[in-house]
């Protein structure tokens, strides 16, 4: 009765724990628009054809972190709700007993907050760059507190995280994790009042004879790593097409039930993780050989340590480890990818590290057992051979390079884990072994496998590719929506809030619109964020309001007295060739200085936004002549512009009183109305022309030939990070390229086996 009261109150514990933690999760999930045949994530449960709810708490959040580094947008990953979420949920996890670990979840912790912390400083919020910058050194942080391994974090965001990684990012990593291990240094967490947590103390180095078993244990963690990848990804594949998804929490508690209820009978799980790793790793004090070994103890180093030569006495040690290994191996598969905040990297070195043990202590048993044989004439006579907690140190650095193919970020950090480099060559070799029998089996580690899974638009910039389609037009996207900047009737804000669903729709959300003229020729891009955030602004206007996006004089904040000091690369053509056709004309007096055929040429586009002050109150701005550049815009705009609230129809595009002929085309006749001075000119600010979405396209997008070689894509695509690219013939707007289409399109390369 006493250990079935013992057993309930553990498990009644830890699932409470557990449910408190994926309550937080269920009730933080985030509404997502996905295109109706995409991938679904494994922590995504789909609600309609385009619409999924999206646990960015729950999981690893690594896969996430690579993909916004990468230049993948996750809005709301990395804010304070899911912050607040992912620590209180990650403290209650770890407390519960279940096999997660806190490494994968504090990298995303520590990337938030590294996110957060630019809002401070608009040199980092509005520079993406820097902001990736900050991210990728607040990574290298959160690896270096879970492990209290600064050098180690630097080289798992370099390795595993990281997508551009310069000697600055380097540096400015290497300094926030050094902070942030002194912080952890100064507040001592562990009582220990030292920053290693698994501090070894080996007074023996190895034995050649021992490469053997460190190349089985690598050959070991390979295998493992493999199958765990596919299992586990076979696992989220059946959360999400089954109606085992609908019930995340339900799942959860079920899991840490189960997990809890199979644990408690054997010391080895009972304990939690990070316990057990540590005494894994210890070595053995000296024994009496005449005290006898008790196999029913609690006490770890009691168990783990042996004084005979017989088998009999390594069997129950052998059989307790072999359950362990069983159990923990079970249980990470299935608890990987619950709705609950789970790491994988404790876990892997766990499973490693008892295998690991398992081989050292028969290792130790077989140098006892044949001790005069030639094999072991290295050994001495009257005293060990072998330490068996080397041999767990190797496999937990095999197993967790074989999941994530990570390998010299895993030896420093087991370095800086144990204190200890004398047996870093058994480390490396158990390591590189493990990773080339992973990659035999799986060419990708797991953190790479979930974004697949997920289906967000990563680049993977190692993989050679032979190509079967030839230039960029073989794989441009034709049937995107443009945004004409001549037919400003189309350009309304109930019109651009429809197209924005439509590519919602179809899961380009995180694209964009090419912006053209009416002759065909590339504007500019604007994305679809950018136009979200512009139309939010327009909520005080009618939805018919027309929106503007080539405003020449949108920086009229700065210039509004001098029209003519505009940049000619911020102004149309033909209104530079009619400024430089005045600056040539004979002088002229003040009064008609004003008659500037740039102003006039304004006036006429954009109605009162550039008109004077008097003339605004009392009548429609005057009628100048037409640019020529401007002939067929202004005769194909009937509608009537709007500004701050306010219309004004522009004049007929059919002139009576002006001359047609070119010698009058770009003189106003002497009974046209003179235009104000410079001075009385009103414009204004930006932030009072809402409509006005100029400021927000980019007008140098990045654009390529159709007939440039598919190979400059991928480098243009990889190497740059930019989520798409304009496809351009002599200026005229062709298609678009995006990410995620080549990524496509390098799957089916993949599964066709055209790849090097």
């Amino acid at each position: 009765p006493r250990t079935l009261t013992r057993i309930m109150i553990y498990v009644c514990f830890g699932t409470l724990y557990t449910l408190v933690a994926a309550v937080l999760v269920v009730k933080s999930a985030t509404r997502v628009t996905v295109a109706n045949h995409g991938v679904s994530s494994s922590v995504e449960t789909k609600v309609s054809p385009t619409v999924k709810l999206a646990y960015y708490g729950a999981g690893s959040g690594i896969p996430e972190v690579k993909s916004i580094l990468a230049g993948f947008v996750i809005h709301g990953f990395l804010g304070v709700r899911i912050l607040l979420v992912k620590t209180f949920g990650l403290i209650l996890c770890c407390a519960s007993g279940i096999v997660t670990g806190k490494e994968g979840p504090m990298v995303q912790i520590a990337s938030s907050l590294g996110n957060i912390s630019t809002r401070i400083f608009d040199k980092y919020y509005k520079n993406e760059a820097k902001k990736r910058e900050i991210i990728s050194a607040a990574s290298a942080a959160g690896v270096s507190v879970a492990f209290g391994a600064p050098i180690g974090g630097v080289l798992f965001s370099l390795e595993e995280v990281s997508y551009f990684f310069p000697n600055k990012t380097m540096l400015r990593s290497l300094a926030c994790a050094l902070v942030a291990a002194l912080v952890l240094k100064a507040y001592d967490p562990f009582g220990t009042g030292k920053l290693v947590l698994f501090q070894t103390t080996y007074d023996m180095d190895y034995h050649w004879f021992e490469m053997i078993p460190f190349v089985i244990i690598g050959v070991f963690g390979g295998l493992y790593g493999a199958l765990f990848c596919r299992i586990n990804m076979a696992v989220n594949r059946l959360r999400k097409n089954t109606r085992l998804g609908h019930y995340p929490i339900t799942e959860v508690v079920a899991i840490t039930s189960l997990t809890l209820y199979c644990s408690f009978g054997n010391p080895f799980t009972r304990i939690g993780l990070g316990e057990l790793v540590g005494s894994l790793f210890q070595e053995c004090p000296a024994r009496d050989p005449r005290r006898p070994y008790n196999s029913d103890s609690d006490n770890i180093e009691e168990l783990l340590c042996i004084s005979g030569n017989q088998i009999s006495d390594y069997m129950p040690l052998l059989s307790m480890l072999a359950f362990a290994l069983v159990n923990r191996s079970f249980f990470a598969v299935t608890t990987f990818g619950a709705k609950v905040p789970s790491g994988l990297v404790l876990p892997s070195m766990s499973i490693g590290a008892v295998f690991g043990r398992i081989v050292g202590a028969y290792m130790e048993y077989l140098t006892r057992a044949n001790a005069g044989h030639s094999i072991f004439a290295q050994c001495p006579v009257d005293s060990r051979c072998v330490i068996p907690g080397i041999y767990a140190l190797v496999g937990a650095g095999a197993t967790l390079t074989g999941t994530t193919h990570t390998t010299i970020a895993v030896v420093a950090i087991l370095m800086e884990l144990t204190g200890n480099l004398i047996y870093t060559l058994p480390v490396l070799v158990g390591v590189m072994t493990a990773r080339w029998v992973s990659e035999y089996f799986n060419p990708n580690g797991i953190y790479d496998m979930l974004i697949e899974h997920a289906g967000h638009p990563y680049f993977d910039t190692k993989t050679q590719y032979i190509h079967t389609r030839r230039t960029a037009a073989e794989l441009m996207q034709t049937d995107l929506e443009t945004v004409c900047v001549d037919f400003e009737n189309e350009n309304t804000l109930s019109l651009l809030s429809a197209r924005l669903s439509r590519i919602a729709e179809r899961g380009l959300s995180d694209g964009g619109f090419p912006v053209v003229n009416s002759r065909g020729y590339l504007q500019g891009w604007i994305a679809c964020t950018e136009l979200e955030f512009a139309i939010s602004r327009c909520h005080n206007l009618d939805t018919t309001t027309i929106c503007f996006f080539n405003n020449p004089l949108w920086q009229m904040d700065q210039i509004a007295h001098d029209p003519n000091s505009i940049p000619h690369y911020r102004m149309p053509l033909s209104y530079v060739k009619a400024r430089d056709r005045r600056r040539n004309s004979s002088p002229v007096n003040d009064a008609s200085a004003s008659d500037s055929p740039l102003l006039s040429g304004l006036r006429k586009r954009w109605g009162l936004l550039f008109a004077s002050s008097a003339e605004a109150e009392s009548r429609p701005p005057a009628d100048p002549p037409l640019l020529a550049a401007d002939a067929d815009c202004a005769g194909n705009s009937s509608h009537s512009y709007q500004s701050n609230g306010r219309t004004a129809r522009p004049a007929s595009s059919s002139r009576s009183g002006e001359s047609s002929s070119s010698g009058s085309s770009n003189t106003q006749p002497n009974n046209a109305p003179q235009l104000a001075a410079h001075n009385n000119v009103s414009i204004p600010y930006f932030q009072d022309r809402p409509n006005d979405f100029t400021p927000f396209v980019d007008q140098t997008p990045l654009a390529i030939s159709p007939n440039a070689p598919i190979e400059l894509v991928a480098t243009l695509l990889g190497r740059l990070g930019v989520s798409c690219l304009c496809v351009v013939d002599k200026g005229i707007y062709c298609g678009v390229i995006f990410k995620k289409a080549y990524i496509g399109y390098a799957k089916e390369l993949e599964e066709a086996g055209y790849i090097h």
